[in-house]
């Protein structure tokens, strides 16, 4: 597991999830150099499958949007990454 990361949805409940990827040192790598799966993303807050599923795709999204705009803090849905 690689960087325990919070997702805060728009309700304002707070989602801890994972990235695990595959080499470990793609976390540090260029968004071009690796292109981020659903598959990475573990959600570790306990929830329904369906509801894991939902997650992992808005967190993807997000962190896709980020990517775009490194500057912003706040993904263009209005979600806030948090990590520790």
């Amino acid at each position: 597991m690689l960087g325990e990361m919070f997702y805060v949805d728009v309700d304002g409940d707070k989602w801890q999830y994972m990235l695990v990827l595959d080499p470990p040192a793609a976390l540090y790598w260029h968004s071009s150099s690796y292109k981020l799966k659903l598959s990475d993303i573990h959600v570790a807050t306990q929830c329904s499958a369906a509801e894991k599923k939902r997650l992992k795709a808005m967190i993807l999204e997000d962190i896709r949007a980020g990517e775009s705009h490194p500057t912003n803090v706040t993904s263009s849905r209005g979600n806030k990454h948090e990590r520790l």
